[in-house]
């Protein structure tokens, strides 16, 4: 009797020590997936299930379940949780047209984040802190349907084909190619049409099924189908009048029962909110809960619908236990894919080593990416590439010359990245004497105030005394050092182990001592809040989560006087800057004379301009297509000194340059070129790289050409396929140093697959790549069809004399229209002609098939 009395004590006290857990079924690593999900779900209370439907799902210890975030970025990079390689932004991606390129980027950036997951899962506290390495809400792929659009950036471009194979190339090295383990979730976003950010939480887009299914739909369905994406990410935005967030006919009739999707869909952060607080879809927090679960929405990104209100919606009967349980299932299938209730013995992914992060080897594929994304706008009279062995001295000039400008959603680099002026002195040496002058412009005459005038109360040595918090409340003991100047911006700076946390908050304490007595203004510019103490008075108080934004003190201030000065700020994660500045007295009265002197006294001059962040990016849209006045007229004034202009521009979308186009002789468009951004232009301008990028987009002419941002059908005049007017630059455009040679275009039909083909010829003096395009149009169809569509293309390098055939597979498939009264996929009998070119506008060859 007291042996069986010992027997069931040890067993009943087993779970609580924690070593029963290797019998629950769902930790079996050799049973069926589906079993072990099932075998979970039916060991969790319905408070446990609720808890796993939000992204920052807490830990269940009873059942040995630790927390889990949903939701880092991969745009270009992984962005939380350390340092690691920054690539081009995702619009630079697409400029190489190279899918094959993009899947070797990806697959590096999931390394990377496999790596730092294996890192810290050495140490529970770390991992506990960088939990989310292994879920990315990543590739954007919405369409860039309307260039105002501030997320352009992060896009693929406009057009469904190219964002496509772009697209599918970036999943597929995202998650990795074993049969059983992903290496991270791929979240394709925003589903779907989420194109403006006015009124972005509310706003309602009232689209034809058919433009959804022929332009907004056709990249999810590849990304699915093909790609196997494992996550969605749901808009915030309506689809005629339904929240898309709580959107049946979205969520479960299109994605999951037409496309057979099996994953899982998150919101948009905060986007379940919206359903009752801007769209009024419904008319309690209860009701929207109820609302986005029946409609196929699995997780929810917040801390509001799902978090606080869905339990109480299940206990009054307006949701069912059966819904919970499918959405519980849908978020743990990923969970079990990722391999994080198995060995780690059994996953491949888990011998990813650290050593790869920021390696020799994704330094330079970041390299070559930028490199192949590069577009040559213009080049007259061949004045590039640009010999160094003929040139003495060389002005650097212009709002990004020394500026890395990764673009949103960006991480910070392992390695010093490098701007513009860096590659460009790094390339000419000691051969070249190289001009640079810092910008200077009267729309914000506001400059760094540097050592000489900055003092601290410690050892009177130049600089502020500064202290650094590991957290945003000024808490804690703090890292203390003295900075020479308040430069805070870590992504555009060397690594820093005072900065090596995201969430921070540091304090700069000292005086100030002019060289003038005058009028100053002082300013700071920073993103996410700052308290500033002039002569212990408080004058600027914004401590609160906010973007980029410069505050201006004015001061009278006389020479050798010290000012006191504290400046407090804090990071609240994601971009971070924080700079002391001031506007000293005579500043204005002639800003551009050492630009004119630089110009004047040098063989060519390298104007770096464009926009960053401050003009395009999430929460905002351009109302301009124009290239900034200051910046205009800047260019203005140095090409009427100097004509050996080359202007690169470092900007994510297009612009409306008619001024630079008509006078200025070389344009190079550089994107957000990555950390190695600076030596890839460099390598361009001075022919050790041939460029070979092609525009994703078209670039207007002004912004009159475009419709109402409000206006979703693409057949409106939008994208290259439905505009008829003169355009700046066409969709697919780009020069080279080299140029090629189209012939012999055949086409050989096949039940209903064509097989078309042509010759391609390097017949210049330099070897390069010819990005080679397919597009078709019909010539009549009972529908406006568009005016032509890309359906094919390659990259293909061409050593000088060279010739290659290309070959392309095109099936009737490809050739089909949505046709909304018979609510399917209609292929027209008719004439077809076929166009291979370097661009949109540029076709080279063409044939006609009757089909």
């Amino acid at each position: 009797m007291m042996m069986r009395f010992l027997c069931v004590f040890v067993i009943g006290i087993l779970p609580v020590l924690g070593l029963s857990q290797s019998t629950y079924s769902f930790n079996n690593s050799e049973l069926p997936i589906e079993e072990r999900v099932q075998d979970l779900v039916d060991r969790l209370t319905v408070e446990e299930k609720v808890s796993l439907l939000i992204s920052t799902a807490k830990a269940i210890p009873r059942l040995d379940i630790e927390k889990y975030y949903h939701g880092n970025e991969a745009l270009h990079g992984v962005v939380k949780g350390g340092r690691f390689t920054v690539f081009p932004q995702a619009i630079a991606l697409s400029a190489t047209w190279n899918p094959d390129l993009i899947y070797k980027v990806s697959t590096a950036i999931s390394d990377e984040a496999r790596a730092k997951w294996n890192f810290y899962n050495q140490g529970k506290d770390q991992k506990n802190v960088y939990s989310d390495m292994l879920t990315f809400w990543s590739p954007t792929i919405n369409m860039a349907r309307d260039p105002r659009w501030g997320r352009t950036p992060e896009t693929y471009g406009e057009d469904p084909y190219l964002t496509s194979q772009i697209g599918l190339s970036f999943v597929k090295g995202l998650q990795g190619n074993d049969d059983k383990y992903l290496k991270v979730v791929s979240t394709p976003k925003h589903f779907v049409a989420n194109n403006q950010e006015e009124n972005r939480f509310g706003y309602n887009a009232k689209i034809s099924e058919r433009a959804l299914r022929e332009y907004y739909f056709p990249a999810y369905k590849t990304l699915i189908q093909e790609g196997n994406a494992q996550s969605i990410m749901s808009a915030y935005n309506a689809i005629n009048g339904v929240p898309s967030t709580a959107n049946n006919w979205l969520l479960n009739t299109v994605l999951r029962d037409e496309w057979g999707f099996k994953g899982y869909v998150v919101s948009d952060c905060g986007a379940p909110t919206y359903i009752e607080k801007s769209h009024h879809f419904v008319t309690d927090k209860e009701q929207a809960g109820k609302a986005a679960l029946e409609a196929g929405l699995d997780l929810e990104c917040g801390d509001d619908i799902y978090a606080k209100h869905l339990l109480p919606a299940y206990k009054a009967g307006l949701v069912s236990i059966e819904s919970i349980d499918k959405a519980v299932s849908r978020v743990l299938r990923a969970r079990f894919k990722l391999g994080v209730f198995d060995p780690e013995t059994n996953n491949p992914f888990t011998k990813i080593s650290p050593e790869v992060i920021g390696s020799k080897e994704h330094q330079d594929l970041a390299l070559e990416t930028s490199r192949q994304s590069i577009v040559l706008l213009k080049n007259e009279r061949n004045i590039l590439p640009l010999k160094s062995n003929a040139i003495t001295k060389l002005a650097v000039v212009g709002f990004n010359a020394n500026q890395v400008v990764f673009g949103d959603y960006s991480g910070l680099p392992v390695i010093s990245p490098i701007s513009p002026l860096q590659g460009i002195i790094d390339k000419v040496g000691d051969k070249v004497e190289v001009n640079y002058v810092k910008w200077k412009t009267a729309a914000r005459n506001l400059n760094p105030i540097e050592a000489e005038n900055l003092r601290n109360d410690f050892n009177d040595e130049p600089g502020l005394f500064a202290e650094y918090f590991d957290d945003k409340f000024l808490e804690g003991t703090p890292k203390t050092r003295v900075d020479k100047e308040v430069n805070f911006d870590p992504v555009n700076q060397p690594p820093d182990p005072y900065t090596s946390y995201r969430h921070k908050s540091i304090r700069w304490t000292g005086h100030i001592t002019p060289n003038a007595s005058g009028a100053y203004k002082i300013g700071v510019n920073s993103d996410d809040g700052i308290r500033l103490w002039l002569n212990n008075e408080l004058v600027v108080d914004e401590w609160h989560n906010r973007g980029a934004t410069t505050d201006q003190v004015p001061i009278y201030m006389e020479a050798g006087k010290k000012y006191a000065i504290k400046l407090e700020y804090f990071d609240n994660g994601g971009d971070a800057i924080c700079q002391l500045l001031w506007e000293v007295p005579g500043s204005t009265d002639d800003l551009y004379k050492e630009d004119r002197e630089a110009a004047k006294n040098s063989d060519y001059v390298i104007a770096v301009m464009g926009i960053n962040k401050t003009i395009e990016k999430e929460g905002k849209d351009r109302t301009s297509l124009q290239l900034p006045e200051d910046q205009v007229n800047y260019l203005k004034e140095m090409y009427a000194i100097n004509k050996n202009m080359i202007v690169v521009l470092v900007a994510g979308s297009s612009l409306a340059i008619n001024w630079m186009d008509a006078n200025i002789p070389a344009i190079v468009d550089a994107w957000y070129p990555g950390e190695a951004g600076g030596t890839a232009i460099a390598d361009v301008l001075f022919g050790d790289y041939n460029p070979a990028g092609r525009l994703p987009f078209t670039f207007y002419k002004s912004i009159t050409d475009l419709p109402p941002m409000d206006d979703y059908e693409i057949t409106n005049g939008r994208t290259y396929m439905y505009f008829k007017g003169d355009v700046l630059y066409p969709f697919g455009y780009g020069l080279s140093y080299t140029k090629f040679e189209y012939s012999g275009m055949k086409i050989e039909k096949e039940n209903d697959v064509l097989m078309l083909s042509a010759t391609i010829k390097n017949i210049g003096e330099f070897d390069g790549d010819e990005v080679v395009q397919l597009y078709y149009k019909i010539k009549e169809s009972t529908v406006i069809r568009p005016l032509k569509k890309l359906i094919g293309f390659k990259r293909v390098s061409l050593t000088k004399g060279e010739s290659k055939t290309i070959q392309f597979k095109v099936s009737k498939k490809d050739l089909r229209f949505w046709n909304e009264h018979n609510k399917e996929w209609t292929f027209e009998k008719g004439k077809y002609t076929f166009m291979i070119g370097a661009s949109s506008k540029d076709i080279r060859i063409q044939k006609t098939e009757k089909l």
